[in-house]
Order: C-alpha cells, then structure tokens, then sequence
C-alpha cells in the first residue's frame, strides 16, 4: 500500500468516524424530540381531561341551581298559594235559631232547612223575584252527606274570615269539647292502654273492685300541661288531684302506680246528651289575635225516635239548635258556652 492509498484510508476512516458520531447524534436527538412529544401530548390529555371534569362540574352545579331555584319556585308559590287562602260563605243569624230554606228552585219547593252559620258554597248567583231580591245555587254537606239546592242569597253572607283560620279555631274548640265532655262523669285520661282492678272496702265492711286504666300522661302536671296548650285554667272547675293508692277510697280519681299515672275508668253516675256531636260557628271579630265567636250546637228533640249514630236518616223537625259565644286570645279559649 502506497502513502496515497493509506492517506485515502485514513480520510474514509475520518469520515466512517465522524457519520458513526452524525448518527449517533441524531439518535439522541430523535429519541429526546419523542420524549419532548410524549410529554407534550401526555399534558395536552390532561388538559382534556380536566376541561371535560370541570365542565362536567359547572353542568351538575347549574343543574343543582336550576333544581334549587326551581324548589325556591315551589316554595314561593307554596307561600303564594297559602296567601290565596279561601274565604267562606255561610248561614247568617241574626239571635234566631229558625232554618233557611232550601228549594229545587228559585220559586220551587222546599227541600231542605240549613241551621245558623251552616257553611256553603255559592255555585251560581241568580236573579231575583218577589220572593227575594237575589238567589244563590249552593251546594253543601249535612250529616256526611252532600246537596245542592237554592236559596235566599239576603241571608247568606260571604266571609272575610279567611277557611284556615275557621278550621284553627275549630280545631281549639275541638279539644274543649272533647275535655268537657270526657270530664263530666270521669277524671280525664287521655289515650289508655293497661288496666288495673283496684279493690276498694268500705265502712260496712263491704268491697267494691273498679277498673284504672293507663294514661298516655305520667303525671298530673302533663295533664295541666296539656289543658294550658288551649284553655284558660279557669274553664274548667274539675279539680286534678292525685290520691294515694296505699289509702284507696272510691271515686279517687288518679293513682300512681309502677311510676305511672292510671285514671278511674267508672263513674257512679251517668250523664245523658241529645247533642249530635255537630255544631258551626261564626267568628264575628278578629284582631290582636282575639277572636269572638258564635257558635250553634245540634241536638235531638227531646221526643226525637232517631238515633244519633245515623242522623242522615233523620228530618228537619227531628233537630233544634242553641247559640252560645266563645272567646278566644292567643290561641287560648277564655270563654266559652259549652253545649248540654
């Protein structure tokens, strides 16, 4: 090999040396601009990602807005509503207990009588003739039954008690009677359960067993506390006393026996009603929260065959009325003329 040829050798080895490094170079090069683009790409997925996530979330809170702006809606038209309470139209009286008559027509025939402060509502109003100046279609409900029927719209008055209001004080009115009533012949109890015989002996050396029953109540003072809730303490002149059971005396009225409060649940005398259970009422002035009210009692006549379970069989004449005033403050009844 001559000097020319080594000296070719060697610039090829140069070269084969310096494209081995060229290459090796753009190895590098290639595989760091792979990583470069798997980074890239690998950031711009997460990206995605998080845009869908958030949207996904700014979509269910929206949502959840609508939703609660939506319940907001209800609530306000909830309130609305209650605003738009009803009035009613009732029987007006003027001290009188005589009934109104009720026909199948404006110059028809009597069908029916409605008592003092009877509720109805107005279907259809109508001209008036020589009888009355203005008629009124009504329907109402007597005695679990429904009617309909026309009357005299000059003894019918319209409301502006709102029905709400009526059925709360009802509702008061409600729970006097049925403490009342409860009370005349036996020491109020509640709702009972248990039952106990208690023995009694008397002077003559004779025994009496009655009957005590379980009260809802522990105590006397939740039984005040209960009649506070809507009467006056002077409403009622029955007295709540707790007797002592080791001594028992018959006719005592409560016991407390194994901590709990058991009533007497026999009476030695009776009482007797012809009232139906049904009364209506007017409240003829509202405001401090004080209420004055008349309210008209159902009984049978005295001479009445009907029975008291099953009045829609009954007739007209077969029922009298009474009108009597209660007063109510704060919810609370400190007034009030019970029925017989």
């Amino acid at each position: 090999m001559n000097d020319i040829e080594k000296q070719i050798e060697g610039v090829e080895e140069n070269e084969n040396k310096e494209r081995n490094i060229n290459m090796n170079r753009l190895n590098k090069n290639n595989e760091k601009n792979k990583t470069i683009m798997y980074i890239v790409v690998g950031i711009t997925i997460l990206l995605l990602v998080g845009a869908i996530i958030y949207l996904v979330i700014i979509n269910k809170d929206n949502t959840n807005k609508d939703i609660k702006d939506n319940k907001d809606n209800d609530a306000v038209d909830n309130i609305k509503d209650t605003d738009k309470d009803t009035t009613i139209s009732y029987v007006s009286c003027d001290g009188n207990t005589a009934l109104l008559n009720v026909r199948n027509s404006t110059a028809g025939d009597i069908i029916d009588g409605l008592s003092c402060y009877q509720k109805v509502n107005i279907e259809e109003e109508l001209e008036g003739n020589e009888a009355c100046d203005k008629w009124y279609k009504i329907s109402y409900q007597k005695h679990d039954d429904n009617y309909t029927g026309y009357a005299c719209g000059t003894y019918i008055k319209k409301s502006n008690i709102k029905e709400s209001t009526i059925n709360k004080v009802k509702e008061i009115i409600d729970k006097a009677n049925e403490y009342y009533e409860k009370t005349m012949v036996m020491p109020y109890c509640g709702n009972t359960t248990d039952v106990k015989d208690i023995t009694f002996k008397n002077e003559d050396g004779s025994t009496f067993t009655g009957e005590y029953v379980k009260s809802e109540y522990k105590t006397i003072d939740e039984i005040k506390s209960y009649l506070n809730t809507f009467a006056s303490p002077s409403l009622f002149k029955t007295e709540l006393k707790l007797s002592d059971i080791n001594t028992p005396k018959q006719y005592d009225d409560y016991y407390e026996i194994d901590e709990n409060l058991y009533c007497r649940n026999y009476s030695g005398k009776g009482w007797k009603s012809n009232y139906t259970g049904n009364y209506n009422i007017e409240i003829t002035s509202s405001s401090d929260n004080k209420y004055m009210i008349n309210i008209s009692y159902e009984y049978l006549t005295d001479d009445s065959k009907c029975d008291l379970k099953d009045l829609s069989k009954c007739s007209n004449n077969n029922f009298k009325y009474q009108i009597g005033k209660v007063v109510i403050e704060d919810n609370i009844i400190t007034k009030m003329d019970f029925h017989e």
